[in-house]
């Protein structure tokens, strides 16, 4: 994860270092689920940005549940009137690690990202993805400085889990990979803009 992290800041401040705009957003989706994130955003041309999304959960839940994830998800953006207004289509890659268990069927986990897992009551799954699509996004300017935004796409993606008897350790119950076809990207983000 330290190597994505490098690339992710390495690419940033370059980026910004050319006197370009930026935008710091957050997800507010992902922030209702308590999952920190922050996405940056930067033009790269008259009519385009690239945005790079990232999310890191360390926490456990609780002694029974665990939800714990890292997702980095860069978006080059094509915007159809002028940058970080309006509407824009875009092409988004993801990747990412997950490990989660606890849940029963009061919460819905029967199809997180095309992974069916009925009951993970007495179970937990840690695996990994990579995914790669197309989006559609509006950007609604509120003031000089903040933004909302909302962003949906669609594309493929690759998992890769393995699924254990308990929480913290456990025998091994179950593996295998998903191909996946479907929703890949979604949010609703607060956005500030650096001029």
């Amino acid at each position: 994860m330290k190597k994505y992290l490098i690339v992710f800041l390495l690419t940033v401040l370059t980026v910004a270092a050319s006197g370009q705009r930026l935008a710091f957003k957050g997800d507010l989706i992902e922030a209702a689920m308590w999952i920190p994130n922050l996405g940056i955003e930067t033009k790269t041309g008259g009519k385009t940005t690239l945005d790079i999304s990232a999310a890191y959960n360390p926490f456990q839940i609780s002694d029974t549940k665990k939800w714990k994830l890292w997702t980095v998800q860069p978006e080059f953006r094509y915007w159809l009137c002028e940058a970080f207004t309006g509407s824009f289509l875009g092409v988004h890659a993801g990747v990412g690690q997950f490990n989660m268990g606890g849940f029963d069927g009061r919460v819905n986990v029967s199809n997180i990202g095309g992974l069916n897992f009925t009951d993970l009551i007495d179970t937990r799954v840690q695996g990994s993805f990579l995914n790669a699509g197309f989006s559609y996004g509006y950007q609604m300017v509120l003031s000089s400085r903040w933004s909302m935004e909302g962003n949906i796409g669609v594309g493929y993606a690759r998992y890769g889990y393995v699924q254990y008897r308990c929480l913290t350790c456990g025998e091994r119950v179950g593996s295998g990979t998903k191909n996946y076809f479907g929703p890949t990207r979604a949010s609703i983000a607060l956005v500030y803009m650096i001029r």
